[in-house]
């Protein structure tokens, strides 16, 4: 379960405590900050990614509010993980609003507590950009991807640029 590749790579525990409590503030407000974008260019685009994610075992890395979960094909089995507990609150509420069945979990995107070859397709949409080390995270993904599975994913900024 990524016994080895802990060994080999350290996740910087400082690092990822302050991008955690960025998120974790800036929650609240978080749909907010992007409302204008979201109607003109997220909701769209997110129709056309994860219309075609196949399952039935789904993964979403940096699940944050939960914007995602209207769009999935019904039918899939959907776990979606984030690092910041208060983005997990809101992506909570919004599942239970849509009625979308799903495991949220709190979890590092840097070290997935998940065996190898669980999933059958990832999802990280605008993720990897503010992953303290998103090789790491990159690799976890690749590890608990089963064989042949695919992967979703877009980011836009440069790791660290967002919230700095």
């Amino acid at each position: 379960m990524g016994v080895k590749h802990l060994a080999l790579y350290r996740i910087d525990r400082g690092r990822t405590a302050h991008t955690r409590s960025r998120y974790d503030r800036i929650a609240p407000l978080y749909d907010r900050l992007e409302t204008a974008l979201e109607r003109r260019y997220y909701a769209r685009w997110r129709l056309s990614l994860l219309s075609q994610v196949r399952g039935p075992r789904v993964l979403e890395i940096g699940v944050g509010t939960g914007k995602n979960l209207a769009y999935y094909p019904p039918g899939l089995s959907i776990t979606a993980i984030d690092f910041s507990a208060h983005m997990l609150e809101r992506a909570h509420q919004r599942a239970g609003q849509l009625q979308i069945p799903v495991d949220l979990c709190q979890m590092d995107a840097q070290q997935l507590d998940f065996p190898d070859h669980t999933f059958d397709t990832i999802v990280a949409t605008f993720v990897f950009g503010s992953v303290p080390d998103p090789i790491l995270g990159l690799r976890e993904a690749a590890r608990v991807t089963k064989s042949g599975g695919g992967y979703s994913s877009s980011s836009m900024s440069a790791p660290g640029a967002f919230l700095a």
